[in-house]
């Protein structure tokens, strides 16, 4: 290590992760049960980031509850397909279909985490046949099992982050889907601060690392890289505490950055994705990683894909900030089509869900320009009004006057036409009216030549699946369709052990990227539930295996 008096220090240890989601509370598990002493270093205040506030499923091929179902060779064969050559590094996908059944199994044999097969969650291209060599019609997706982070953390269970997108946030998907949790089980496990889904993976993990010696800073944004002859020895962050506001850290070992994606970036959105896209993540995924990674000459990858999701907006519902909460939502289901600016269809919502907001960026050539570019509308008829235009407002009856006689609220366009509708969305009207025409008439019939018949599960009447339904009236309205994200998957392109590799040295010593910091290891494909958690986890499992058996510097 450096010396003092050059590199002044306010604290050493000799692993340094940066962020605390699956990837990162694994890295620092694992550097800690290597011997190595480590804190963590969060910047929001509170602990789970992107994980926290998800379903918390992980896509584990060959895990234990599919054991004899699956086959190596059919999990390579069905990633390698999807990404189609554009993974920045193909040989990583071999890395993580051989890792990430041993990473699932030492969480499980070394922490409170425990896993079950998220039943009815099959891989999500199986919704289009056998197609896709190796693709699986039973789930490689794995849930979180409920934890009592209450009575395990005690206070600090507050701390774990949760989001509003898959509530309840105390039931795992399999009881949901089983209807295994009545009223007064919610209410006891509300009580006593249980976590599913994505707290129930992070909940564990936070107490595992906790009982390793682990330290944990909340409200401590990383903020430069320490570096000297172009290796990395720590890490700058912001302190208020401190003389100057800022702590240096150093790593005797390394410093592991798994702070999220870029999505809330406006300008790194802009110069890589393209296009504007809503996040459905924490706030604090501003691409600090990627930045400080650049600075220290990083080679990067993968930096025009993210990780997708429709939005709509539902002004009804508010979010802990106030503002009107993006819902994820991929069209209103059957009954419904999605346009785009031009009043043409371009997509459709019943295919999986991290290729709904690619078709936002393309370049159409019949009608020059970004033909799809958002928002998009979603076009619905008299049975979406009559029950809630998202079926989650009882009571509530939308029509030309709008709730209780008054005028619809601003978010909605209401017409008594699909032509005065093309008017107020400004779309072209007679477009809008072939589309619709066209649409119904092959609906009547049960088909759906545009598009084909991936079924979708319909708002309005539950679980089922459904196929077409005419959108039909009066009176017609319309919503705005958003492309969203779950996280942007371009960032360091990184070795089989999570190194960074560098563009003027093959490995910037010292520096290891995890997670949504990283490039994709899948190639930004989604080939199942919880594609991205798996494979953080997996990489946050190798990654803080290695760290820990550097030799002290």
């Amino acid at each position: 290590m450096p010396g003092d008096q050059t590199y002044p220090l306010d604290d050493i240890f000799d692993v340094i992760v940066v962020g605390s989601g699956g990837g990162a509370l694994t890295a620092a598990l694992l550097a800690a049960d290597g011997g190595a002493s480590v804190v963590v270093a969060e910047k929001s205040r509170f602990i789970g980031g992107t994980t926290a506030v998800s379903g918390g499923d992980m896509w584990i091929p060959n895990n234990r509850h599919i054991a004899g179902r699956d086959s190596r060779e059919d999990a390579i064969a069905y990633v390698t397909r999807l990404s189609d050559g554009r993974a920045a590094d193909p040989s990583l996908i071999e890395v993580y279909v051989d890792t990430a059944p041993e990473a699932l199994e030492y969480l499980e044999a070394h922490t409170g985490y425990q896993s079950e097969p998220h039943l009815s969650l099959d891989d999500y291209y199986s919704v289009i046949g056998d197609r896709l060599p190796g693709c699986q019609p039973f789930p490689r997706t794995v849930a979180a099992m409920p934890y009592p982070a209450g009575a395990k953390l005690g206070e600090l269970a507050k701390l774990v982050n949760s989001g509003p997108w898959v509530p309840p946030a105390e039931v795992s998907f399999p009881e949901q889907r089983r209807g295994d949790v009545g009223p007064d089980e919610l209410a006891t496990r509300q009580r006593e601060g249980w976590r599913a889904k994505g707290g129930g993976l992070i909940a564990p993990l936070f107490k595992a690392v906790l009982d390793r010696g682990v330290q944990v800073w909340t409200s401590a944004p990383a903020t430069r890289l320490i570096m000297a002859d172009g290796a990395v020895f720590g890490v700058i962050v912001a302190d208020r505490g401190f003389p100057g506001g800022e702590r240096r850290i150093g790593a005797r070992k390394g410093v592991v950055l798994a702070c999220g994606g870029f999505e809330w970036n406006p300008e790194m959105v802009k110069a890589y994705i393209g296009y504007e896209v809503k996040p459905m993540t924490p706030w604090e995924n501003t691409g600090d990683g990627h930045l400080m990674a650049m600075e220290a000459g990083a080679k990067m990858g993968s930096m025009t894909t993210f990780f997708g999701f429709g939005v709509v907006y539902d002004l009804w519902e508010k979010g802990r900030d106030g503002k009107p909460l993006p819902q994820m939502m991929m069209g209103l289901g059957p009954g419904s089509i999605i346009v785009n600016q031009l009043g043409r269809r371009f997509m459709h919502g019943g295919y999986t869900y991290n290729d709904f907001s690619h078709p936002f960026g393309f370049y159409d050539q019949r009608y020059p320009g970004f033909a799809n570019k958002p928002p998009a509308w979603v076009v619905f008829g008299a049975r979406h009004l009559k029950r809630g235009i998202m079926g989650a407002k009882p009571g509530i009856e939308l029509s030309l006057a709008g709730p209780d006689g008054q005028d619809p609220p601003d978010w909605v366009a209401l017409a008594g036409s699909v032509r005065e509708l093309a008017g107020k969305i400004g779309v072209d009207a007679d477009a809008l009216e072939e589309t619709v025409k066209r649409y119904n008439e092959h609906a009547e019939r049960g088909e759906d030549p545009d598009w084909g018949d991936p079924g979708q599960r319909d708002v309005l009447t539950g679980p089922d699946t459904v196929h077409h339904k005419p959108v039909l009236g009066p009176p017609f309205g319309a919503i705005q369709q958003w492309p969203g994200t779950i996280g942007t998957n371009g960032g360091c392109r990184v070795d089989k052990d999570g190194r960074v590799l560098g563009n003027r040295v093959p490995v910037i010593d010292g520096l290891y990227a995890v997670g949504n910091t990283s490039a994709a290891v899948l190639g930004g494909t989604y080939p199942g539930g919880g594609a991205c958690i798996g494979s953080s986890v997996t990489m946050g499992y190798r990654a803080g295996r290695h760290v820990a058996t550097r030799r002290p510097r």
